[in-house]
């Protein structure tokens, strides 16, 4: 979060469940996604340090998935997303 100039401190907070995990902290926030300049869009957005360690983040299925078809190629490591 805080590279993004979001405080956890101030943000809202739930305990999920997701990854593997049960439990965690997660601190929500509206945010403005921007897809190359292509499309931007208010979201509100749940942050946690459970993947910290691994470098990774997903994007949920409210506010992201539930907008745009994706398609994921895992062999060739790239990903398309269609813009409605």
């Amino acid at each position: 979060m805080q590279p993004l100039g979001l405080d956890a401190r101030t943000a809202p907070m739930e305990q999920t469940t997701g990854v593997g995990s049960s439990n965690v902290p997660t601190h929500f926030c509206n945010v403005r996604m921007d897809l190359q300049g292509v499309v931007q869009f208010p979201v509100y957005a749940g942050f946690t340090s459970g993947l910290d360690q691994i470098g990774l983040g997903l994007l949920g299925q409210a506010g992201f998935f539930d907008r745009f078809k994706l398609t994921f190629d895992l062999p060739q490591k790239t990903y398309a997303i269609e813009i409605p």
